[in-house]
């Protein structure tokens, strides 16, 4: 068994023709299904059902793909880590994050491993948990639902930024103290949301009182990213309920404005996530940069600063 076949086994569970496959790998179609063959010989089992030309993953082939993703990640961070040739580290980062940390850790990292090649993908953390399991990432910083990691994940929690309600600078609301602001004046703004976010997510905040505003037939303007629902807050007079954090700047810059509410604490979570299973310097150290910067964030001598 070489290397070589686990990366003709991944490519074709994953691209689901041999020459797809094949193309992938820059190796024919015979030279692919022969090297399939031989890595079944070894293991003494069969991986895919053949039918015709094509060739179907079966059970165990399944069960095989995933030790292949991690033996192949695993291979991939024990090259970077020995800093002496080109690898790559795939870091996930939510879109409810500080604007300095993508920047942070390819500052750091690179200053301390140089031959490195980052790439940062960005997502939530339904999408993360997925893609950790499969070695596709290999570490990610992301707001989550306490106690939703997998048992194959680590979670440690790093901040936690509370949601609050936010409009434009303008709104006709921001000069309103929050005792004179009526539910219904509330639901008679259109409110905007993020329709790509994990499911779980609060789109309106709880009300205190019998009346909530899920009750009063909200009007929503649906956006595909944080950064289309920033730009909507600050240019219409929608309403949008989020975590602080991802509109730091723009309220230190005063684009965007927090209604005075009085409304029950809901914190999103920061947490840096890995696979238990991943063994690596480099991930360790982004780990450790990350973790840094946020007890400096939480230090009572320093304001949340530098996003």
């Amino acid at each position: 068994m070489d290397i070589r076949q686990l990366k003709h086994l991944v490519a074709l569970v994953e691209l689901g023709t041999v020459h797809a496959a094949a193309e992938n790998q820059s190796i024919s179609q015979p030279g692919l299904s022969g090297s399939i063959k031989r890595l079944e010989d070894q293991l003494g089992t069969t991986l895919f059902e053949r039918e015709g030309r094509g060739m179907n993953v079966n059970d165990k082939g399944r069960d095989f793909y995933r030790h292949a993703k991690h033996i192949l990640s695993q291979l991939r961070l024990a090259k970077a880590d020995l800093n002496g040739t080109q690898s790559t580290v795939n870091i996930g980062i939510g879109e409810i994050r500080p604007k300095i940390l993508a920047g942070l850790l390819t500052n750091q990292l690179l200053s301390e491993f140089p031959n490195l090649t980052l790439n940062f993908i960005e997502s939530h953390y339904e999408d993360f948990y997925k893609q950790l399991e499969r070695g596709e990432v290999d570490i990610a910083f992301v707001a989550l639902l306490a106690g939703s990691a997998p048992t194959t994940l680590t979670a440690k929690n790093f901040f936690h930024s509370p949601w609050s309600v936010f409009c434009a600078a303008d709104h006709p609301l921001t000069n309103r103290q929050g005792s004179s602001i009526s539910i219904d004046e509330l639901a008679s703004f259109k409110w905007i949301r993020n329709a790509s976010s994990p499911s779980h997510t609060p789109f309106l905040p709880r009300i205190n009182g019998e009346r909530g505003l899920e009750n009063l037939g909200i009007n929503f303007v649906d956006a595909h990213s944080n950064q289309l629902v920033v730009e909507l807050i600050m240019h219409t007079k929608g309403l949008a309920y989020g975590p602080e954090l991802f509109l730091e700047t723009e309220l230190g810059e005063g684009k965007v404005a927090k209604l005075d509410l009085q409304l029950p604490r809901v914190d999103a979570t920061i947490a840096g996530v890995r696979h238990n299973n991943t063994h690596s310097a480099v991930v360790d150290r982004a780990f450790a940069i990350v973790e840094n910067y946020f007890v400096q964030q939480n230090s009572p001598s320093r304001p949340l600063s530098g996003i």
